[in-house]
C-alpha cells in the first residue's frame, strides 16, 4: 500500500495544521485532497472533498458539530455559542468562502 504524506509531515511538522472550516487538529490522514489527489493543508477532508467545499454556511456546519459535540455535560445551546464565537475566526469564514 502506498503511503501519501503531505509536505508538513516530510518536514516534520512544522507546523500544526487545523481545517481552517471547523477546526479541526489536521494529519496526513484528515487533510482534504483537490481533484488531482494533491494535500491541501487548509481544510480537512470532511470540509473539502474533490474540489468542493461541503458546508454552504457557517450555520449548517454549527448545526452539524452541535448534533455531535454535544452531551451531557456540554448541552447544544453551549456547543452552538462556543463555536459561533470560535468559526468565524477560521480564514475559511473570515473570508466568506463558501461552497456556491
Amino acid at each position: 500500500m502506498e503511503q501519501l504524506y503531505c509536505i508538513n509531515t516530510l518536514l516534520g511538522s512544522p507546523r500544526k495544521l487545523i481545517c481552517q472550516c471547523c477546526g479541526m487538529p489536521l494529519d496526513d490522514q484528515t487533510i482534504s485532497r483537490e481533484t488531482d489527489g494533491s494535500f491541501n493543508e487548509d481544510y480537512s477532508k470532511w470540509c473539502y472533498s474533490e474540489g468542493n467545499f461541503v458546508y454552504k454556511s457557517l450555520e449548517e456546519l454549527i448545526d452539524f458539530l452541535a448534533g455531535h459535540m454535544s452531551n451531557e455535560s456540554w448541552p447544544p445551546e453551549q456547543v452552538r455559542e462556543y463555536l459561533s464565537r470560535q468559526l468565524p475566526k477560521l480564514s475559511h469564514w473570515s473570508r466568506g468562502e463558501t461552497s456556491d
